[in-house]
């Protein structure tokens, strides 16, 4: 992955200085000016001492709109069609005694976007894209500037008064009344004989990172001292994602993230780019780890690796560069991938099977696909190629959406099945379901049967990859043989290609809502937003006085476990020790030469281990201890290539608005429950009061990290963490298995029914 340089710094940062010189006026926050914003215009003498300014606005610096890292953002009005082209600001500040400040000349430094005059004590004192003359409220900068321009300027000394208080005012002038964006900031300072203003480093390379100059920006950082608050975190996005993945060049980001784990060795993010920057300069790989004599045959589960569909046209990469590429695949596959080892899966003779049937050149489209299918061979869920499968499968795809019922295939429109008097499919263009499932199945990773069925009925829609695969000709027609429900008959039917694959229709589709005396809440997704989880707090609070509850994560694909933290003490007894939600270790690539007392997962919401900080009294850190020294993984993790464990445990004081519910619960989940969900499953499952319904879940879970071919930059995304339920069963192949067996119907999936959710109000019902 090449990331944009301009995401990276889009901060205007604080300026510092370096060298002699006397800050007078700093920039950025430790500055607050008056301002005065919108149509107002200022009286003739507003950038003179003794202006009376006590009714303008007060705000800290950079102040502007329309940018990333303002310390206030002013207005522009009601129109953004018609701003004002004029903004003014005014600061006074004091100098001591000339015998103690006797300073050559004055050093200044501001940026702005668009154009600028700045006075000192009622004179001007420096112009910037400003046309020489008079200048008003409606006078327009010359041009307009895309990114905020700096003015570097020395001030005669003989402007400033010692001893007594200066006043500095600024006007900004924008293009025109659209511009989209206004940018002030200044810093003054007092120069010695023979000095020059200095320009700080850290805001000078993080601009020239802005304008995509990564030489240039390093040779400036690179210059920052270490005491600088913002050292660590910068060499250590130097490192990584300028050079490691911004450039492909990821020795030359070594030095960098060495600096900033010098100064931040147990800071999480300087850590990962740590480690993350050695994994991707590949000095951690051992070339006697993977040399061996290749295999010259083609073992029979890896045959659908090597096929030849016709995928169009695409670049064409020489064998040599595709061998690099696989080489360094296997690498991290052995030095990073959590779940190499979970099931037994003959990589290697994969790897070669690949290897082997590499041409001098090989398109890019069959090299995807050929990685795309070696990373299905795992379990692990959230394994992938970052590219969607569209930029590589060749276009066309069914106009129906596939659903199983048991042991059969339907096809439905959406909202209708095809036929409704022969809903099942036996056979598309000939084939029996079962070749076109086999073939949907070559790029689902091998996670639960239930997930992997899920994805499979999914990937149907891509028809004439399919029809590649197994050498049928493309066609505007699909030809379908119908079935019905006592397969007595069949029927034929003819439809025709899409451009672009039919939309599910959303199942369920209701909303969080009381339903009689039960209260029902809807989770679609594992959303961190503050907005939905206050929702969540208030419904909560109407359900006070319900007889029952049901929370909804049927299809819940997963994200934040936000939601768990914000329920789950809802239903825990207070005083109760905490309840161990998972387990989960981290896989090691290299061995770090100092601890990691709070453990190298990202979040506050992830696993932690005993000794995190995370932990705020000795009573709950001596039971995570226990629990941890107690716990036994069904699949014993390779030994000296993971972590300690770590846990992520909740009690009833960790959402204060919460009150304990201990009327009965029911949760609806179904294979399309997966990542957070099966944690929240996870973390429910065996909770007094509490039932699991529905079928089991998809089974999924771990950190996650992206790894970039260094050929072909194809972006592959593993695991990096393995995850356990508290029995100690690890979520990803498994899923979590309901108490009670009950599956959605065609019908309830077409919208027409729940049958799931009226069996769960009928049992709390009753």
């Amino acid at each position: 992955m090449r990331v944009s340089f301009h995401v990276l710094a889009c901060l205007m940062l604080p300026a510092g200085t370096t060298g002699a010189e006397e800050i007078l006026l700093p920039a950025g926050g430790k500055t607050e000016w008056h301002y005065l914003d919108g149509k107002a215009a200022p009286g003739e003498d507003w950038a003179k001492p003794g202006f009376d300014d006590s009714g303008w606005k007060k705000g800290k610096a950079p102040l502007g709109y329309g940018k990333e890292g303002l310390g206030t953002t002013i207005r522009f009005g009601d129109d953004p069609g018609n701003k004002p082209l004029t903004a003014y600001f005014r600061r006074t500040f004091k100098v001591g005694a000339k015998e103690k400040h006797d300073f050559a000349a004055l050093g200044l430094l501001a940026t702005y976007d668009d154009g600028v005059a700045i006075y000192l004590n009622g004179r001007e004192v420096a112009r910037g894209n400003l046309e020489a003359g008079k200048l008003t409220s409606r006078t327009a900068a010359t041009q307009a500037i895309r990114e905020s321009s700096e003015l570097v300027t020395t001030i005669p000394a003989a402007s400033l008064k010692y001893g007594a208080l200066n006043t500095i005012a600024v006007e900004v002038h924008q293009s025109g009344p659209t511009s989209s964006d206004l940018h002030l900031d200044l810093q003054l300072t007092g120069l010695a004989e023979g000095e020059k203003p200095t320009l700080d480093p850290y805001r000078e390379g993080m601009r020239a990172l802005r304008r995509g100059n990564a030489e240039e920006a390093a040779r400036l950082l690179a210059q920052m001292a270490p005491d600088h608050p913002e050292y660590a975190p910068t060499m250590a996005m130097l490192g990584w994602q300028v050079f490691a993945e911004g450039l492909g060049q990821p020795k030359r980001g070594l030095p960098f993230v060495k600096k900033a784990y010098e100064v931040a060795p147990t800071d999480r993010q300087v850590v990962r780019s740590y480690i993350k920057t050695h994994v991707l300069s590949g000095v951690l790989f051992d070339p006697e780890s993977i040399a061996r004599e290749r295999s010259k045959t083609v073992a029979a589960e890896h045959k659908f690796l090597v096929t030849k569909p016709d995928l169009g046209e695409s670049e064409l990469i020489a064998r040599r560069a595709l061998e690099e590429d696989l080489d360094y695949l296997e690498h991290v596959l052995v030095t990073c991938f959590s779940y190499l080892e979970l099931r037994p899966v003959d990589y290697r003779g994969a790897l070669d099977a690949i290897r082997g049937a590499l041409g001098e050149k090989t398109s890019l489209n069959q090299f995807r696909l050929q990685v795309a299918k070696l990373i299905s061979l795992f379990c692990d869920g959230h394994a992938r190629l970052s590219i969607p499968h569209s930029e590589y499968m060749p276009r066309g795809y069914a106009p129906y959406v596939a659903g199983n019922d048991q042991s059969r295939i339907y096809l439905c429109d959406g909202e209708e099945f095809l036929d409704d008097k022969y809903p099942y499919v036996k056979a598309i263009d000939g084939r029996p379901i079962a070749d076109w499932l086999e073939v949907a199945s070559y790029v689902v990773v091998k996670e639960s049967p239930q997930w992997r069925l899920r994805q499979s009925l999914r990937m149907l829609a891509n028809v004439n990859y399919i029809r590649e695969e197994l050498a049928l000709p493309r066609k505007e027609i699909i030809t379908l043989e119908l079935e019905s429900l006592d397969q007595k008959s069949t029927r034929e039917m003819e439809v025709k290609i899409a451009r672009r694959p039919k939309r599910e229709v959303e199942f369920p589709d209701g909303e969080s809502r009381r339903i009689g005396e039960i209260g029902y809440i809807r989770l679609p997704q594992m959303t961190g937003s503050s907005r939905f989880l206050g929702q969540l707090d208030r419904w909560m609070d109407r359900f006070k006085d319900t007889t029952g509850m049901i929370i909804d994560v049927r299809g819940n694909p997963g994200g934040s476990k936000d939601i768990l933290l914000t329920l789950m003490p809802y239903f825990l007894k207070p005083g109760a020790p905490m309840r161990i939600i998972e387990f989960s270790a981290y896989r090691k690539p290299m061995e770090l030469p100092k601890p990691m007392p709070d453990g190298f997962n990202m979040s506050a919401m992830s696993a932690q281990p005993v000794t995190s900080s995370h932990w705020k009294t000795d009573a709950q850190r001596r039971l995570i201890g226990d629990a941890i020294k107690a716990f036994q993984p069904t699949w014993p993790l390779p030994k000296g290539k993971f972590s300690d464990f770590y846990a992520l445990a909740f009690d009833s004081t960790m959402n204060p608005k919460a009150y304990y519910y201990d009327k009965p619960l029911i949760i609806l989940q179904d294979s399309g429950s997966f990542s957070a969900s099966d944690i929240f499953l996870g973390g429910f499952k065996g909770l007094p009061n509490t039932t699991l319904m529905g079928t089991a879940s998809g089974g999924g879970n771990g950190w996650m990290e992206s790894y970039t071919l260094p050929n072909t930059e194809l972006e592959v995304v593993l695991c990096q963490t393995a995850k356990f339920r508290p029995t100690g069963e690890p979520y990803d192949g498994l899923g979590v298995p309901p108490d009670v067996i009950m599956a959605a119907t065609p019908q309830d999936r077409l919208g027409k029914s729940d049958t799931v959710l009226d069996a769960a109000v009928k049992r709390l019902s009753r």
